[in-house]
């Protein structure tokens, strides 16, 4: 199954496979929710999360889908007085 989120802000159309937002969002997030905000204009007023099973014609002629590459851990530094 394919996660399309639409942007109606900057018209920006991002895809996911379900089964990778399910790795990597909690496991009782709302399916119609979006996950995050929109990278480009950062905002989640104009979101919209739809989904549907792609054709074989769809995924012949190159679909681009977001696939999570690896988590990063990053370090917080604070000053403290010794």
């Amino acid at each position: 199954m394919l996660m399309t989120v639409y942007c109606g802000g900057c018209r920006r159309r991002v895809h996911y496979w379900a089964s990778d937002l399910v790795k990597v969002l909690d496991r009782f997030h709302e399916a119609h929710d979006p996950p995050w905000p929109c990278s480009r204009c950062r905002s989640r007023e104009y979101l919209a999360m739809t989904w549907h099973v792609p054709s074989a014609a769809e995924l012949a002629s190159g679909l681009t889908v977001r696939r999570p590459v690896k988590k990063i851990e990053k370090w917080i530094w604070r000053n403290e007085r010794a």
